[in-house]
C-alpha cells in the first residue's frame, strides 16, 4: 500500500540503520532541525492559518513535504558541523539502501500522522503540529512509536472523530463518488468534507473492489434534518461552480444509501477497481467538490456536531495546579523558590535524556538481533557458534 506504515525488508534495514545511523543520531536530528528552521519562515508565510489554526497547527504534511524535498538538495553551506554529520550520514545510509520513505496512518490512537521510515526509525519532522510546545523533531525505533495502517474507513472514521472533532456520516449525498470518497466530514464549525482522497485510502479500498466503502455506506443514513442543509449547500455547488460535472444528488438519505450501495457494486462489476482512469477522475471530481465546499456558506452553527471532551484541547477551567511529589507530599510548582525550580528543570531535562537515550538502546537491540538474524543465515547450516 502507498505510505504505508510498515517497514520493508526489515533485517537488512536494521543492519543500514546500525552501521550508518544510530552512531550519528544526535547529528541526523541537528540536521532535520536545521531544515525546519530554514524552512517555518517560509512555510508560515505560505500558509499562516489552516482551518482556523495558526502555523504550525494541523501542517504535518505541508512541513514533512517541504523537508523531505529539501533534503534532496541541501547544500552544506551554512550547516553547522553537526548538522553536515548527519546530512552525510543520511545520504550514505540511502546511497547503501537504505529507506527513506513518507508514511501515513495511526498515530497512538489518536492522530492521522505524516512521518517517515528511515531505516528501522520513525523520524518525525513535525512533531509541533499537534501540541505546538513539543520538539520540532521526534526520532524513535519505528517499533517503539505505536504507528500503525489504518485498516479500513470505520479504523478512519475512529481517528477522524477523535482528531478532527465534529462527526462522520455515509456519503449518501453524492453516490456516484461514494465508492471513492464514503464518507462526509462535518466539522465543529459547519465545515464539510468528501473522505477520503488520500493515496493510501484510495488503494485500500480499491484494492478489496470498493468493500470497505461499502461497509460504511451500508450504515444509517444521516439524520433528515441534516441532510436537507447539506444536500441545499452542495446543490447549489452543483448548480454553480462544479455545474457540467455530471453528479446527480440523491433525493433522500434512505435513496442515498440505495444509490451509493448500487455505485458500489456497479463500479465492482465494471472492474473500475482496476481502471487508472476513472479512479483519477474520481480523484479530480471529489478534490474539487470539496474545494468548492471550502467557500460555501457553513453549516448552520445549531446543525453542527458539538465538539466532544478530547485529550487533545483539553478543558482550560478546573484544571489542577502542577504539583510535584516529594517522599508522598504534594508542593505546588508555582509556590517553588527559584532554585527549587531550577533543579526541577534539571530532573526533567535528566528524565528526557533518560528516555532518549532508553530509545536508542533500544533501537541497537533491535538492530543487534537483525545482525544475529543475518548472520546465522549466512553460515553454513552444518556449523554453530556457541553464544550466537
Amino acid at each position: 500500500m502507498p505510505n504505508e506504515p510498515r517497514i520493508l525488508h526489515p533485517v537488512a534495514q536494521a543492519a543500514l540503520t546500525a552501521r550508518h545511523l544510530l552512531p550519528v543520531l544526535d547529528a541526523v536530528e541537528a540536521c532535520l532541525l536545521a531544515v525546519r528552521g530554514d524552512l517555518d519562515s517560509q512555510l508560515r508565510r505560505l500558509q499562516p492559518m489552516k482551518l482556523g489554526k495558526s502555523y504550525p497547527l494541523g501542517q504535518c504534511l505541508e512541513i514533512a513535504q517541504a523537508v523531505h524535498h529539501r533534503l534532496r538538495r541541501l547544500d552544506e553551506a551554512g550547516l553547522s558541523a553537526e548538522a553536515i554529520t548527519g546530512l552525510r550520514a543520511l545520504r550514505a545510509f540511502q546511497r547503501a539502501g537504505g529507506a527513506f520513505r513518507q508514511v501515513w496512518g495511526d498515530l497512538r490512537g489518536e492522530y492521522f500522522q505524516n512521518a517517515f521510515q528511515v531505516g528501522t526509525l520513525y523520524i518525525d519532522v513535525a512533531n509541533d503540529t499537534v501540541t505546538p510546545t513539543k520538539p520540532k523533531v521526534e526520532i524513535l525505533p519505528f517499533e517503539a512509536a505505536r504507528f500503525i495502517p489504518i485498516t479500513d474507513f470505520r479504523h478512519f472514521e475512529r481517528i477522524a472523530r477523535r482528531y478532527w472533532q465534529g462527526e462522520i456520516y455515509p456519503n449518501h449525498l453524492l453516490p456516484t463518488l461514494a465508492p471513492h470518497c464514503p464518507l462526509i466530514h462535518v466539522g465543529p464549525t459547519g465545515r464539510i468534507m468528501l473522505h477520503d482522497v488520500t493515496d493510501y485510502m484510495l488503494a485500500l479500498t480499491r484494492a478489496q473492489g470498493f468493500a470497505p466503502s461499502a461497509a460504511v455506506l451500508a450504515d444509517t443514513p444521516m439524520p433528515l434534518e441534516l441532510f436537507e442543509p447539506l444536500r441545499q449547500i452542495l446543490g447549489a455547488a452543483l448548480a454553480g461552480p462544479l455545474r457540467g460535472m455530471g453528479h446527480r444528488l440523491a433525493l433522500s438519505p434512505e435513496q442515498g444509501r440505495r444509490q451509493a450501495l448500487d455505485a458500489c457494486r456497479h463500479a465492482r462489476a465494471k472492474r473500475w477497481h482496476h481502471a487508472p482512469q476513472i479512479l483519477a477522475e474520481s480523484v479530480e471530481s471529489a478534490q474539487r467538490v470539496n474545494r468548492c465546499l471550502a467557500q460555501a456558506p457553513r453549516l448552520p452553527l445549531a446543525l453542527s456536531p458539538t465538539p466532544s471532551p478530547s485529550p487533545l484541547s483539553p478543558p482550560v477551567k478546573d484544571t489542577p495546579m502542577p504539583t510535584l511529589r516529594i517522599d508522598d507530599r504534594d508542593y505546588d510548582l508555582d509556590s517553588l523558590s527559584a532554585e527549587a525550580k531550577a533543579h526541577v528543570a534539571g530532573i526533567q531535562f535528566v528524565d528526557q535524556e533518560l528516555a532518549r537515550l532508553q530509545a536508542h538502546a533500544t533501537a541497537l537491540q533491535t538492530a543487534r538481533a537483525a545482525y544475529v538474524g543475518a548472520l546465522k543465515a549466512a553460515l553454513p547450516k552444518t556449523t554453530k557458534i556457541n553464544g550466537v
